[in-house]
């Protein structure tokens, strides 16, 4: 009787002991399982949208700010320009463009020492704005896309394809009337229209490099 007593409690605290040891070991399972995701969940990357977010946000804030030409009613009639802020030189030639006075004005070692009067782009082929430098020249062209020539050109952007010139000519050299008129307003396709004696002076004289502003 003492025996079965005896075996009989062994069996119970066993079988407590086993209940004990389990109910433990899963708690520490859990809450290893539960570190372990915790850990991850801090090691998951962002989602690619908030890093494109992030992205852009980082490229806003380091563009530069773009220094404007002359005053902002100038700079703003068309988008074809240069944003560059012009600093008059000291020595040498430099020319003004006034796209609103239709004026050409030349300086040298800062003076004034030429004005004329010109014929800059219409609204819808308007003369680019900004600051240039005086490049190739030619004694004539003739474009067959607009049936008009000129001579003395001089070319202050896209080497060769916006020019100082003289006022329109024909296939034979022959001023244009009704195109020499309307200098002193806007007439041409983006170039500066000047009157024949004028073009041929800036051909003559102002070197290559020479600044150009217009305004």
């Amino acid at each position: 009787m003492g025996k079965l007593k005896a075996g009989l409690w062994l069996t119970i605290l066993i079988i407590l002991g086993m209940f004990f040891i389990t109910g433990v070991g899963g708690e520490k399972t859990d809450a290893g399982t539960r570190v372990k995701t915790s850990q991850n969940d801090e090691n998951i990357p962002p989602a690619p949208q908030e890093k494109e977010e992030q992205r852009k946000e980082d490229t806003t804030n380091n563009v530069p700010p773009v220094a404007t030409v002359g005053n902002n009613n100038a700079s703003n009639k068309t988008n074809n320009t240069n944003s560059k802020v012009f600093v008059p030189p000291a020595r040498g030639y430099w020319i003004e463009v006034s796209t609103d006075e239709q004026k050409t004005r030349i300086y040298y070692d800062g003076n004034l020492i030429k004005e004329w009067d010109v014929s800059t782009g219409t609204e819808d082929k308007p003369t680019p704005i900004g600051v240039f430098k005086i490049q190739n020249r030619g004694e004539w062209f003739f474009s067959e896309k607009y049936q008009q020539g000129g001579r003395w050109w001089v070319s202050f952007k896209d080497w060769g394809v916006y020019l100082f010139h003289s006022v329109p000519m024909d296939r034979e050299k022959r001023v244009i009337v009704e195109e020499a008129a309307r200098l002193g307003t806007p007439a041409s396709h983006g170039c500066v229209r000047l009157a024949t004696e004028n073009a041929k002076w800036i051909y003559d004289n102002i070197p290559q490099g020479t600044p150009v502003y217009i305004h």
